[in-house]
């Protein structure tokens, strides 16, 4: 039985699948409804392993029924933006994917976490049409805005990325919120090292670091980081770790919000979402969270879905 079932092959599926393989974190199971793309993507990385000397398997099915004994989920399928759109744009389309997966998804048993675009309406619809506890569903979405924060800091600092921690949470696009009182550098409050506006600079061209990646390859979203973020995430589930992350969930009263989901702090385990961690927020913080839930909860509504 794979571990890890994912559904969608394409740039994003298939990386994710490398990088969980590499990193041994347990048999994956690919599917796509293109007839023969999970096997070829399969038989590819298969062949790499002899050289990269990893021994976890990477199969490819093309049944759906093939992924549903695995003890994580994640959905990778849908349209993917093009030059000039936005994650919003995606809306209408991919709710309809996400719609017909909640619906064969009912009875599902393990965790399912949501990397199709944009994450945060969406994992609120899945959890709305499929009826499955919001526990068991996240979608992915500061993890990478995190890193990607980590990246600007270690080059504006000249340090080492692992050395520097970021929480951003809110909307997994350019309305991310950063928190610059839980951004530090080996324990050193990150704004002791660089001027605030500085830090909100950075922080705006990590909100638009995935139309700058489209805008320079024309052709394809970013799938690299992303796939590297959800391997840590599945990693997270199958090892239950209790990794904290910021993750994409329903709301059910945090910060007296209870509709939409939204990017915040979560402990991670084999049952999903353990529990919520609130960070404390500034006033305009705060303002900005509720302002995106009522986006998010608009969007939910207008796929057709009770937010």
């Amino acid at each position: 039985m794979a571990e890890i079932g994912i559904i969608g092959s394409g740039n994003l599926g298939a990386n994710a699948a490398f990088f969980m393989a590499e990193n041994q974190i347990g048999n994956v199971r690919l599917y796509d409804i293109s007839e023969g793309l999970s096997f070829g993507k399969a038989l590819d990385l298969m062949e790499a392993a002899p050289v990269r000397q990893y021994r976890t398997s990477v199969d490819g099915s093309d049944e759906f029924s093939s992924v549903l004994e695995s003890r994580v989920l994640v959905i990778a399928a849908g349209a993917i933006r093009r030059p000039g759109q936005g994650s919003d744009d995606l809306v209408q389309s991919n709710s309809s994917v996400i719609k017909e997966l909640a619906a064969s998804l009912r009875e599902y048993r393990g965790v399912v976490i949501i990397a199709t675009e944009p994450v945060d309406p969406l994992t609120a619809l899945f959890v709305n049409e499929s009826g499955l506890d919001p526990q068991r569903v996240f979608g992915f979405s500061g993890i990478l805005d995190g890193a990607r924060m980590r990246l600007k800091l270690s080059r504006e600092l000249d340090l080492e990325p692992e050395d520097i921690d970021a929480l951003v949470i809110g909307r997994h696009d350019e309305r991310m919120i950063p928190l610059p009182n839980y951004t530090r550098v080996s324990g050193i409050p990150v704004l002791q090292l660089i001027e605030e506006q500085r830090l909100l600079e950075l922080a705006s061209e990590v909100g638009t670091a995935e139309e700058r990646i489209l805008e320079l390859a024309q052709r394809t979203n970013s799938f690299y980081g992303p796939a590297a973020a959800l391997a840590e995430l599945a990693e997270a589930v199958v090892w239950d770790s209790g990794r904290v992350a910021s993750v994409s969930v329903v709301l059910h009263g945090e910060y007296e919000m209870y509709e939409g989901a939204i990017g915040l702090p979560a402990v991670i385990g084999a049952e999903g979402v353990r529990r919520v961690i609130l960070p404390r927020l500034t006033e305009r913080e705060l303002e900005q969270l509720r302002h995106s839930v009522q986006e998010v909860a608009e969007m939910v509504r207008t796929a057709g879905g009770a937010a």
